[in-house]
């Protein structure tokens, strides 16, 4: 599917610019495990790996995780009128961290970006400092 935004004087697709987008957030932080860009409802779109990264779930679980993330993103809504909109949320397991970052535009949910970390990470820190900014250099091209 093409966008229609230009870069350089050619035209670059959806697919290829979320792929980029995943591989620019890897390189915010070394703690960042894997990045994630799936629809509302789950599907993914473009996903990147740390290199060498041996990957905990396999892709078919993997797609089962987004789709999950989904559901849990769409059902945190009920309280926003009193505690305010879901900036992003955490899960801390034991061998990795997961966050869901929504990318909207006004109330709605368009993107989601799922993000993996390494155990040590801060990745709260890491969201706020190094991932909202990159969202928000690329806001145009998510809510277009």
């Amino acid at each position: 599917m093409t966008s229609g935004v230009s870069n350089n004087s050619k035209t670059v697709t959806t697919d290829e610019y979320f792929q980029s987008f995943c591989t620019e957030v890897l390189n915010r932080h070394y703690f960042i495990r894997s990045a994630a860009i799936a629809d509302h409802l789950g599907h993914l779109m473009a996903t990147a790996c740390r290199p060498g990264l041996v990957q905990l779930l396999t892709n078919e679980e993997s797609s089962r995780a987004a789709a999950q993330a989904a559901i849990r993103a769409a059902t945190r809504n009920k309280f926003n009128s009193k505690i305010g909109q879901l900036q992003f949320s955490l899960s801390r397991y034991e061998k990795l961290v997961r966050a869901t970052v929504p990318i909207k535009n006004g109330e709605k949910t368009k993107f989601l970006l799922l993000l993996t970390f390494d155990v040590e990470a801060e990745a709260d820190s890491i969201i706020l400092k190094r991932i909202v900014p990159c969202l928000a250099e690329n806001k145009d091209y998510f809510l277009q």
